[in-house]
């Protein structure tokens, strides 16, 4: 007897192929938007208990009117401008450090877990896999991250790379042996991935 509820990961009509360069764009820039808003978080509540709020009187400086206004929140080492959409650190390079390892663990753990993939590759119904089509190991998964600092080091050469690629692998993809498949649907689909090296 068949479970009911029970539904196969994908359906027969579903295939896996791999990831091209554009649905790979889109979703760095879900991943980028879910960790800028995670790291505008943590960074307001790094700073908040040491905030401080500087009053801006335009007559002071030859403006006309006599109202007041905000014109920037500053804590000892850390601005937020008004007029910018991003966070400034003018300290020590502290935040940055936190930033770098928060960026590094969010695509290091989601790509090495049973997700095998970011929010923004599992919205693009994609997955980081092995050569083989297997769950990559946290050490690869390491590597890949890295290696996309080589990849942009290069202009950018080692993104651009999963154009042309036959398994659309970007540098840090080749250097790690990983692979970005996407399930699609069949009609709609090129060939399957051929596993092995």
């Amino acid at each position: 007897m068949t479970n009911p509820f029970f539904r196969p990961a994908s359906s027969p009509q579903d295939v896996w192929t791999y990831g091209g360069f554009w649905i790979r764009v889109v979703a760095y820039v879900i991943d980028s938007i879910v960790l800028w808003a995670a790291l505008g978080l943590l960074g307001m509540l790094l700073v908040a208990p040491s905030l401080s709020i500087s009053i801006f009187d335009p007559q002071s400086t030859g403006g006309s009117g006599g109202d007041y206004r905000i014109s920037y929140i500053q804590p000892a080492d850390y601005t937020i401008l008004s007029t910018t959409p991003h966070l400034h650190w003018n300290g020590n390079g502290r935040f940055e450090q936190i930033s770098l390892l928060v960026s590094a663990a969010y695509y290091i753990l989601f790509e090495a877990s049973s997700l095998q993939a970011t929010p923004g590759k599992i919205m693009c119904r994609m997955r980081v896999t092995d050569l083989y089509g297997n769950r990559i190991t946290l050490l690869r998964a390491t590597g890949r991250y890295f290696g996309k600092y080589l990849s942009a080091l290069i202009c950018g050469v080692g993104f651009l790379m999963v154009m042309w690629t036959q398994r659309k692998q970007g540098l840090h993809d080749i250097l790690a042996g990983t692979c970005v498949i996407r399930r699609e649907a069949r009609a709609a689909a090129p060939p399957s991935p051929q596993w092995g090296g």
